[in-house]
């Protein structure tokens, strides 16, 4: 019995790196239904009842000893052994008599539900495809000190044109949480109305007799089975009846929250436009809307929106695959990977570099190096006014000089933005999001650059904690003719100040 439980839970419980990212909290609560059958299973494993019967019988020789069951005052002689066997086959229930196994059978039945139909329809290609994007779009901001290379992009599009020409994640998780509904509604009627009838009135084994007061007060529980042996009836106890009814009731409640949360993924999954990631495509998509209808310019969606209309609205693989991350990682995740899908929608997410200026003074062959950005105008239209995202913007120089390497910026959020007087559409795309032409600038000074050495600016914007898109220039080494020309110019200068 122990083995049977370490196997449902440490194999068919367990999970890759992959589908651990695209579980979301539905998904960790019926996790922790069947968890917690397999325990209270284990609990009760010890109490299993035909591999050593607990049953005490003795004979029927007092009137009303066995209730309305006439009682005989003459030993037939049957051995006790006999009886005890006899009876425990014959005078419970299946249901008391398996109970220990039904509850380990039923966990079983529901995770071996998920395991079927990811073997049938093979969603595993699917998810570790989608997970090998994560790790991609981890190069964005090459903090780690890889970027993103030819075989990266190569990748990214080799696994976007699979999802062309394969769907079969949505059916396999909405089927398969049909499946799980049904399944577990037939375990928690098959354990309310055979279960608590046969443990609490199990002489009689009739529904009717069940009092309400019965189980609020266990004590009063009939822990005594009449039995029937060939005419000749015994009394017999040992069963732990009281003990069992209370591991089925939290049994129960357990299958009662599995079918809330199955029931709340199908209408998830039938109208998701609840999700986080669907109020923020709403979103996006309003203010496109709003800026086309300025501008006189079509508003279809996939006009607006570009390949992200085909990405999100038309794929329902990566359409529930990106609600899932959004639902178990936040918002930042998605738009990070629909940024690395769409080019157009990462050229919008990127800051602004307006300029990477050298300082003419160089002292000791170093010299200033002065970069000035700003927001992109989605980041200021539409990040920042999303509660549920935090936007900040990391500075790197690449190599780094001696005195800096990187700063973090913030800019402060604007309020009562009126957008209808907005110029909002990038005329040389054909698309883009509302725009200002004052949106502020930030300036940051890099010290002790060398004046030989080639440097790459980095401005990338950051999503609750997940880099989206990264700007950068490079601003070249100056020549050595003119590093030393510039280096007699200072010294010059310095000595008529003196």
């Amino acid at each position: 019995m122990a083995m049977l439980g370490s196997a449902l839970m440490g194999g068919l419980m367990s999970h890759s790196d992959a589908e651990k990212v695209f579980r979301p909290w539905w998904d960790a609560i019926e996790d922790f239904v069947i968890y917690g059958l397999i325990m209270l299973g284990l609990i009760v494993s010890p109490t299993t009842i035909f591999n050593g019967t607990p049953l005490y019988c003795t004979l029927c020789t007092q009137p009303g000893q066995c209730g309305s069951a006439p009682n005989t005052t003459t030993d037939p002689g049957y051995h006790i052994y006999f009886v005890k066997s006899y009876c425990t086959h014959k005078a419970l229930g299946k249901f008391t008599l398996y109970f220990p196994y039904i509850l380990l059978i039923s966990a079983l039945i529901l995770v071996g539900i998920e395991r079927l139909f990811k073997k049938v329809f093979k969603t595993n290609i699917q998810v570790e495809g989608f997970y090998s994007l994560l790790l991609t779009s981890k190069k964005i901001d090459g903090v780690d000190g890889e970027d993103m290379n030819m075989e990266d992009t190569v990748h990214t599009v080799e696994v976007r044109q699979s999802f062309k020409h394969n769907s079969s994640f949505f059916p396999s998780y909405f089927i398969r949480t049909i499946f799980e509904f049904f399944f577990g509604l037939l375990l928690t009627l098959y354990m309310l109305f055979t279960g608590v009838s046969e443990l609490i009135n199990w002489n009689t084994l009739d529904l009717q007799d069940i009092d309400i007061d019965e189980l609020v007060d266990l004590k009063k529980d009939n822990v005594r089975v009449f039995c029937d042996v060939h005419g000749v009836f015994y009394e017999c106890s040992g069963v732990p009846t009281q003990f069992y009814l209370y591991v089925l009731l939290i049994a129960l409640i357990l299958l009662i929250i599995y079918l809330i949360t199955t029931f709340l993924t199908i209408l998830w999954l039938l109208c998701p436009c609840g999700g986080k990631l669907a109020r923020f495509m709403r979103s996006y998509r309003s203010q496109l809307e709003s800026a086309a209808i300025a501008q006189g310019a079509d508003t279809s969606s996939r006009v607006l929106l570009g390949e992200l209309h085909d990405i999100y609205y038309e794929n329902r693989d990566l359409r529930l695959l990106l609600d899932l991350l959004s639902v178990s990682s936040g918002l930042a995740s998605p738009i990070r990977v629909m940024a690395l899908l769409d080019k157009e929608f990462c050229k919008q997410c990127k800051p602004n570099i307006a300029a990477v200026e050298r300082s003419n003074l160089i002292v000791n062959g170093e010299s200033d190096i002065t970069l000035e950005f700003s927001e992109s105008s989605m980041a200021r239209n539409i990040f920042s006014q999303m509660s549920a995202l935090s936007c900040l913007y990391t500075v790197q120089i690449l190599p780094r000089t001696d005195k800096d390497s990187m700063e973090v910026f913030v800019f402060e959020k604007e309020v009562d933005r009126i957008f209808s007087g907005l110029s909002i559409f990038n005329m040389s795309s054909g698309k883009g999001v509302p725009n200002k032409t004052n949106i502020p600038r930030k300036k940051f000074l890099f010290h002790g650059a060398d004046a030989d050495t080639t440097y790459t600016v980095k401005v990338t914007l950051v999503l609750n904690g997940k880099a989206i898109a990264t700007a950068q220039k490079k601003i070249k080494a100056l020549p050595q003719d003119q590093l030393q020309k510039d280096q007699e110019q200072n010294l010059l200068v310095s000595q008529l100040s003196i």
